[in-house]
């Protein structure tokens, strides 16, 4: 792994979505990829709900992200069933070793805890939907 750090946007699959939205070409289908396993996230799985996780709540609390200009044409995609599912795929990464390689390689370092507390503050925001007014054009 090439970028390695506990916040959000700090490893090489949150640069490649990033990447990827920057230049127009994200859609959830393009990710699906890696998300064939309902039961076990591989690494880039993980990597990649977390990120999805931080787009959202970015997008709803119109805070900026780094290595993004603007992200409207991603939250143009982002439905509730959307945010329902990315809640699920970023618990199924926090859950554990068992349903998580991410979680595995976290495991064997030191800050294993900071990355899970980092990650778990992205839940709380997923589980309110968004305002009926906010149709994320202020986050554009």
């Amino acid at each position: 792994m090439g970028a390695w750090g506990a916040g959000p946007l700090e490893n090489d699959g949150a640069g490649d979505l990033l990447a990827s939205i920057r230049h127009g070409d994200f859609s959830f289908e393009e990710i699906a990829w890696a998300f064939e396993d309902s039961d076990y996230l591989e690494v880039d799985g993980g990597q990649i709900a977390i990120t999805l996780a931080h787009l959202v709540v970015a997008g709803r609390e119109g805070t900026a992200v780094p290595g993004l200009d603007d992200v409207g044409p991603f939250l143009a995609q982002v439905t509730p069933e959307r945010v329902a599912w990315i809640r699920a795929q970023v618990e199924l990464t926090l859950a554990g070793g068992e349903t998580s390689e991410l979680y595995e390689l976290w495991e064997e370092t030191d800050e294993l805890d900071a990355w899970v507390a980092e990650a778990r503050t992205l839940l709380a925001p997923l589980a309110c939907p968004a305002s009926p007014d906010d149709d994320g054009a202020a986050h554009r």
